[in-house]
């Protein structure tokens, strides 16, 4: 039987964490993070937050990525586009199949949704 599982985004209980894949390029981001749900029998799929420093990352996105910004800033390209400046209470799509090249401009909180 299923359960309807319940966190607060704002005090989730976090752990040292940065999502498998992602490349440092600058700072040190001393990510932590708290996953509230994740899976693959139908495709990927997954919630959680995120919460890192002002740092520059990248990694491959493998599935759809949705984040709802908490809290902070974030700069996000895909292979050589342009830049897209995110910030708290923006809501944003990432389609599978590129790589994302992520600047945390401060202190970055998030809660980002997995989907196929």
């Amino acid at each position: 039987m299923g359960e309807i599982k319940v966190v607060s985004a704002t005090s989730a209980p976090m752990e040292k964490w940065q999502p498998e894949g992602v490349t440092v390029h600058q700072g040190d981001p001393d990510g932590h993070g708290f996953t509230l749900t994740e899976g693959d029998s139908r495709g990927a799929f997954g919630t959680g937050v995120f919460t890192c420093e002002p740092s520059q990352t990248s990694y491959e996105l493998t599935s759809n990525e949705i984040i709802y910004v908490l809290e902070g800033s974030v700069s996000i390209a895909l292979d050589d586009t342009e830049p897209v400046l995110i910030r708290t209470g923006d809501l944003a799509f990432l389609p599978k199949g590129h790589t994302s090249h992520w600047t945390f401009h401060s202190t970055f909180k998030e809660v980002w949704f997995l989907v196929d």
